[in-house]
């Protein structure tokens, strides 16, 4: 016998479950001569059989034309113009208010333990572990709105049928800042990474009134220096930061993303660029390729020194490298 399936009416609406299944399906129900759709967004797999309804309280036998489903996103309302997001002193007032939010996962503080970070540098980077459950998700973005915080702009925020909610992969989150500390975007520590991509932008790009991140420019460490290590990863940078004593770190978002580099560098007023860049550059080709041409976009500025940080190569990060040399102490 087929389950039972639970009919909600609320007005010309109806919500549908069946029992025993988590997924929502679609079905057209023939209640007294009546067609009452259900919404989806669900491929089709069409059945036909005589089933009991619970409607109302009362147990009826109805013909149903059933149609099972696999998930799929709803289209994004306007896909002819890309939503840019708010302002930056809009953005760092929603990610700092997100942030108050959140906790950090025990996995997650664990991590950047072990990279070399302090309790108290951790506490003040306000590192926060993703939710994990679209329900924390949604909960989420409720209380921001009702703290006033307006959504629609804010990369990695997006409705889902009529709900706002937050997007993007678990993991934990790293704050991406300018020379003010003012949070630019986040950025996501994958819990599911591999060789090829660790880290990944909070975007809600081609969403339901989601919003595109960019990959901005992170400034850590002390901005009165007039020297700066030039590095790839704002999590990297942190690390060799405080390793290195609170050294000024200008981490890009990958050796591709030079977007506002050269700007960054002529804000801060350096006199000196030091090249820290991965070492498998040294093995990979293309990436040695991407790194001579920010060499070389960098080096344009005739008034900077421009010098390059080399170490063993068994250690891949300058991260890596200097938490040897602590460790070695």
């Amino acid at each position: 016998m087929p389950p039972n399936l639970v009919v909600s009416l609320y007005g010309s609406s109806a919500l549908l479950q069946i029992r025993g299944f988590q997924n929502s399906i679609l079905a057209k129900l023939l209640l007294d001569g009546q067609h009452r759709f259900l919404h989806s967004s669900f491929p089709l797999k069409f059945s036909l059989f005589l089933l009991p309804v619970l409607l109302d309280g009362g147990l009826v036998s109805k013909k149903a034309q059933l149609f099972t489903a696999i998930p799929k996103q709803p289209t994004p309302q306007n896909t002819e113009i890309e939503r840019q997001p708010v302002s930056l002193e809009e953005r760092h007032a929603a990610y700092t208010a997100m942030l108050g939010h959140l906790t950090l996962l025990d996995k997650h503080h664990e991590n950047l333990l072990e990279r070399g970070l302090s309790e108290e540098r951790i506490t003040r980077n306000q590192y926060r572990s993703m939710p994990e459950t679209e329900q924390d998700r949604r909960l989420l973005a409720s209380l921001l709105r009702s703290c006033g915080f307006d959504l629609l702009g804010v990369p990695g925020f997006r409705t889902y049928y009529g709900d706002w909610t937050l997007a993007g992969p678990n993991g934990f989150i790293i704050p991406v800042r300018n020379k003010e500390g003012l949070i630019q975007g986040l950025k996501i520590r994958l819990d599911d990474a591999d060789d090829d991509r660790k880290y990944r932008w909070l975007s809600s790009r081609d969403m339901t009134n989601g919003t595109r991140s960019y990959s901005w420019v992170h400034i850590t460490g002390d901005t009165t220096s007039k020297r700066a290590y030039l590095t790839e990863g704002p999590l990297k940078g942190d690390v060799a930061s405080f390793l290195a004593h609170d050294a000024l770190f200008v981490c890009i978002g990958g050796v591709n993303s030079l977007n506002g580099l050269t700007k960054t560098l002529r804000d801060l007023g350096v006199t000196e660029v030091v090249e820290a860049m991965d070492m498998d550059q040294n093995t990979k080709p293309e990436v040695r390729k991407a790194i001579l041409a920010m060499r070389k976009e960098v080096q344009k500025i005739k008034r900077w020194k421009y010098t390059k940080y080399t170490w063993d190569p068994a250690y891949k990060g300058v991260d890596d490298y200097l938490l040897s040399r602590v460790a070695a102490m």
